[in-house]
Order: C-alpha cells, then structure tokens, then sequence
C-alpha cells in the first residue's frame, strides 16, 4: 500500500505542478503587452502628436519575452461620440519594448487612417477609420485612447486637442497710418499756401505805398507853376 500511496502522491504532485505552469504561461505571455508612457497627450489643432507604447513596467522586454505576437498589441482611438474612431494593430517589429507612434492632426480623419496614423523607425502600424470622413480638422476636445482587446483594455490614456491660436493682421494699424500721413501732407500744403497768400498780399500793400508816385504828382504841379509865373513875367 506504501508504495501506491507514494505513487499517488507523485501524480498528484505532477498535475499541480502542470496547473501550476498553465496558470503561470498567459502571465509570462502577458509581460509582452505595452502600455501608454502619459497618461494624458496634450496638443494644439493642425498639430502632430507623438504617442508612445513601452512594455508594461513589470515585463521582461527581451526578444524572448515578446516572441511571437506579443510583440503586437490592438489600438483605438476615438469614439462614435466624437465622430472620430480608428481601429489600429501596432507591431513592435524590432522588438525592443518601445513603439512612437505619430498622429498628424491636421489630416486625421479626413483620409485614409494610415496617411495620418504612422510608426516611427522600424516599427509598424495597421490602422482603419471606422467613421465617416471629416469634412475638417479635427475639433478640439478630449479623444480616448486604449490599447488591449475592444472589451478588456490593458491601459488607457487621453488625447486633449487645444483650438488653434488665431493672429490679428495688421492691416488695420496700416490703414491709420496711412490716413494720418495724408492728413499731415495735406495740412502741410495747406500752410504753405496761405503763407505765399499772406506775402503776396504783403508786398502788394506795400506796392500801393510807394512814395515816388506822389512826388511825380507834385514836381507836375511845380512846373506848371513856374510856367503861369513866366507868362505873367
């Protein structure tokens, strides 16, 4: 009897020993699953964001840990209450435990996902627009992200788009200028004007002044004196 309880208890312990290992396998799959560096991406309209995936803090990224697909990792972004979503594969294909991935936001959602959506280097991405076309940019507000499966996301994180900062031309100040400008010329003109007016109005007063005219007037009226003399004489 010994030696079959012995026998049992071998068994028993090789198939805790199998439990054991099948429970432990999905973990050390897991330890390949990225995660999102910030929990918040913050950029201005027209802009284009670098969002970046590492390797969970707790996984061994070495080329064994991320064997197999667990060098890829499902990504979305948006929503249909943002009328903004796109249904993204992203591969680690050098597989070193970090993906940049570049969102062009200036274009996003009005083309096809991978002209906007890009992986820098030599990793990949395989992206779907699973809403309709945007006639423009993007509008500002928050955009979810999360990677994982649709309905078991691993982490999550959230992209806020700021409205672009509009500039003020300056015409208007231009325009003012201008305006005073023409208006100090024609003031100047107009002073010059009335000061010719003014000298020639000066110098004809004094033409009508002159002093020789009555003295051509009173040497007539002496010669004529001299002659009525004369003839009296």
């Amino acid at each position: 009897m010994r030696p079959s309880n012995r026998s049992t208890l071998l068994t028993t312990t090789f198939l805790v020993a199998a439990v054991l290992a099948a429970a432990v396998m999905p973990a050390a799959a897991a330890s390949g699953h990225y995660e999102f560096t910030d929990d918040a991406y913050t950029a201005e309209q027209g802009e284009v964001v670098s969002i970046t995936l590492s390797g969970a803090s707790d996984a061994n990224n070495t080329s064994a840990a991320l064997a197999g697909d667990n060098n890829t990792v499902p990504l979305r972004i948006g929503g249909e209450d943002v009328n903004f979503a796109v249904n993204a594969t992203v591969v680690d294909e050098d597989r070193d435990g970090n993906v940049t991935l570049e969102l062009n936001t200036s274009t996003a959602g009005q083309a096809n996902a991978s002209s906007y959506l890009a992986a820098a280097g030599n990793d990949s991405v395989n992206a779907t627009q699973t809403t309709e076309t945007l006639p423009a940019t993007l509008d500002a507000g928050d955009y979810s992200l999360a990677l994982g499966p649709t309905n078991n996301s691993t982490d999550t994180a959230t992209l806020s788009l700021q409205a672009a900062e509009t500039t003020t031309e300056p015409a208007e100040t231009t325009e003012s200028t201008d305006t005073e400008t023409t208006t100090t010329a024609d003031e100047t003109t107009e002073t010059t004007t009335n000061a010719s007016a003014s000298a020639t109005t000066e110098t004809t007063g004094t033409s009508d002044t002159v002093v020789p005219g009555f003295s051509a007037v009173l040497a007539v009226i002496a010669l004529l004196a001299a002659a009525f003399l004369a003839v009296r004489r």
